[in-house]
């Protein structure tokens, strides 16, 4: 049995950088001015989508694909929307059946 031998030696290991943790900024707005701006842009993209609509009918767009993602986008929007409603009326159902 011949013993297993090792020649050179290894290179010098680099260890990977470290890159400083990001502390998140402080916004000075409250959660219903958040929850607005939300609700607006859904509004904005929803009447987006309909006036995308109404330029395909009447002909101003002949691409249908620029209408379809616009309808899309506000479909996507309206729906994210709804889902952040019902865990907020869930949470504070939850919260109501609370006990003190």
């Amino acid at each position: 049995m011949n013993p297993i031998t090792i020649s050179t030696l290894p290179q010098e290991i680099s260890l990977p950088t470290t890159t400083p943790v990001l502390k998140p900024e402080v916004s000075n707005e409250n959660f219903k001015d958040t929850l607005s701006k939300f609700v607006q842009s859904v509004n904005d993209l929803q009447t987006k989508a309909g006036d995308a609509e109404t330029s395909f009918l009447k002909g101003d767009i002949t691409d249908v694909h620029q209408v379809m993602i616009a309808v899309e986008e506000a479909s996507v929007a309206f729906e994210l929307l709804m889902e952040i409603r019902n865990k907020l009326l869930d949470s504070y159902q939850q919260i109501i059946r609370m006990s003190v």
